[in-house]
């Protein structure tokens, strides 16, 4: 997660402002450094090599180094890497669509956004910026062009940082992992949301078989790996379905209930 005391949301959007009006540049790997000559002569990167020259005498960043460095400023920790920020140091994670979460919550001023690419099947986010306010993101677009603005309409997905204070107030903090044999608040908050979505669980805070069945049928309907754990893309699934699914899938199971039902009366009376 997003290490060290919480830091504030406004001050990472204070120190990417200045990162875009102090004209930084762009070089992969780097994270705030000065861009020197010897660095320019030493550089052996294709687009280094070809665009890097522009950039000596000015700080310079990537993509994830640019939030690398912020968080540094203030005392808090990411790691450097747009795939590993987008596994480990997010949560309510959420497409875009037409600059909107598909989750119908909105983008808070500070939260990342990713640009998403498959690559052998599999996703890669490869490239990260970060929402300041008013449609705007500032990213490190590339050695070409440095930090610059971009619409958020042109980004394909989004989180919230873990551990960060958003102006609302609001920090939000990693979930556990819970499993069968887990108990305690976590757990009863998990059994709460379960409910919500359509289950009929106490809530007592204890993870026994009835709660590990309803989180595999839960990951089951989400198309979620269903093995009855409930980690990071369970949570998320569950807080993004609590406002709007929840009568949704108590509809849709209560329908099923009575087709069943319906087809038990049929095959009742070919048999009887």
């Amino acid at each position: 997660m997003a290490g060290g005391t919480a830091v504030k949301a406004a001050d990472l959007i204070r120190l990417w402002r200045r990162a875009l009006d102090g004209r930084w540049g762009y070089i992969w790997g780097r994270y705030g450094q000065v861009w020197t000559e010897a660095n320019q002569r030493a550089a052996t990167r294709v687009q280094t090599v070809r665009w890097g020259r522009q950039w000596i005498e000015h700080q310079v960043a990537d993509c994830s180094g640019l939030a690398y460095w912020a968080f540094q400023q203030l005392g808090g920790h990411v790691f450097h890497g747009s795939n590993t920020i987008w596994n480990q140091y997010v949560t309510c994670r959420c497409d875009l669509k037409n600059g909107h979460r598909t989750d119908g919550k909105p983008i808070l001023p500070g939260d990342p956004v990713f640009l998403r690419r498959n690559e052998g099947g599999k996703p890669n986010r490869h490239h990260i910026g970060y929402y300041v306010g008013n449609d705007t993101v500032i990213e490190a677009k590339g050695t070409r062009d440095g930090v610059v603005t971009s619409p958020l309409s042109r980004w394909h997905e989004t989180a919230h940082w873990l551990n960060v204070e958003y102006e609302n107030g609001v920090i939000y903090m990693n979930k556990p992992v819970l499993r069968k044999g887990s108990s305690g608040d976590a757990v009863r908050e998990l059994q709460q949301l379960l409910n919500a979505n359509g289950y009929a669980l106490d809530a007592d805070g204890r993870f026994g078989a009835k709660t590990e069945a309803a989180v595999k049928d839960f990951q089951i309907v989400r198309g979620l790996a269903a093995d009855g754990v409930c980690g990071a893309a369970t949570w998320d699934a569950l807080s993004a379905s609590e406002a709007q699914d929840g009568g949704d899938l108590s509809a849709l199971r209560a329908a099923l209930a009575a087709c069943l039902a319906d087809l038990d009366r049929i095959i009742g009376a070919q048999h009887g």
